[in-house]
């Protein structure tokens, strides 16, 4: 079929997602901090995706696996993740999703009402292995997208990950911008260290402000927040901001260089358009068309 006469591109993910079925090899899905489970939006790949999901609570990763009944190919692996294989204290908080490997700032929480949560309970002593350590022991020779929410560590994971990021095409990491935890990397660490090895910024939501100030502090204007993919408008806040969601793409993906990998840019089109980067996974589908063996698109 010439280029000319293939039909109109559509970035509807139901439709990109039934391709799926061409691809030699599942999508494989890493959620590094992965308590309550994955985004919704990924089962649409089917058994055309296996999800991996990383926490140290053993009795969480547990609850996943016996709540779970999608489509998916899914594991749950109770193992904390670091730069290298090592003990390490785990401060667990009042809010159990705020548990971190860094100590939380008392100083920042008695200033911060709303910080209650991250309020230190215990500490614990966890084992730590790399990323690249288990995926060498388990059979999966590649990675295609990594989500880290970790309060705080995400740079040493990615750290003792750089095997796995060769193959990564995006990621969607928890960012502070400001430190919540005592020693925590920040931001501009996270988005040096991916910019060397071949990624680019391509959007920041969930932006979240903290004020010391018990009043709401909302501004006319709106900011966009996404839950599961989807688009939720909220009120603008006031205050500092201090963390948010940072997505970054592999630099020929933002730049849409020439390939002829068409299976390549049929499993980036699925990637971005489950992340509901339409524009991106619609450009992808068009190039992976243009060049995908003819029963694929006759």
């Amino acid at each position: 079929m010439s280029n000319e006469s293939k039909p109109l591109i559509s970035d509807n993910l139901p439709i990109i997602a039934a391709l799926a079925k061409y691809l030699d090899e599942s999508i494989v899905i890493v959620d590094v901090g992965c308590r309550w489970g994955f985004a919704d939006a990924w089962s649409v790949l089917g058994s055309h995706a296996t999800l991996i999901g990383f926490d140290p609570d053993a009795a969480e990763c547990e609850r996943l696996k016996n709540s779970y009944h999608g489509p998916c190919n899914i594991q749950f692996v109770d193992r904390g993740l670091g730069p290298y294989p090592c003990k390490k204290t785990l401060f667990l908080t009042k809010e159990p999703a705020c548990s971190s490997l860094y100590e939380p700032d008392s100083s920042l929480i008695n200033f911060i009402p709303v910080l209650a949560g991250v309020e230190l309970v215990k500490e614990i002593e966890i084992e730590l292995t790399t990323l690249d350590s288990w995926f060498s022991s388990s059979g999966i020779n590649h990675v295609d997208f990594i989500k880290l929410d970790t309060q705080g560590s995400e740079l040493g994971i990615l750290e003792g990950g750089e095997t796995c990021l060769s193959s990564v095409r995006a990621l969607q990491i928890e960012v502070e911008f400001n430190p919540i935890y005592v020693g925590q990397p920040l931001f501009g660490d996270i988005d040096a260290f991916l910019r060397k090895r071949g990624f680019v910024l391509w959007r920041l939501t969930d932006l979240c402000h903290y004020s010391h100030s018990p009043k709401k502090s909302a501004f006319k204007y709106k900011d966009v927040q996404f839950f599961d993919g989807r688009a939720v408008p909220v009120s603008a806040q006031g205050g500092q901001l201090f963390w948010g969601e940072a997505y970054y793409v592999r630099q020929e993906i933002a730049f849409m260089e020439e390939t002829q990998n068409w299976q390549g840019c049929l499993r980036d089109a699925n990637i971005m358009s489950v992340l509901g980067f339409h524009d991106l996974a619609s450009s992808l589908l068009q190039q992976a068309l243009n060049h995908a063996r003819l029963n694929v698109v006759s």
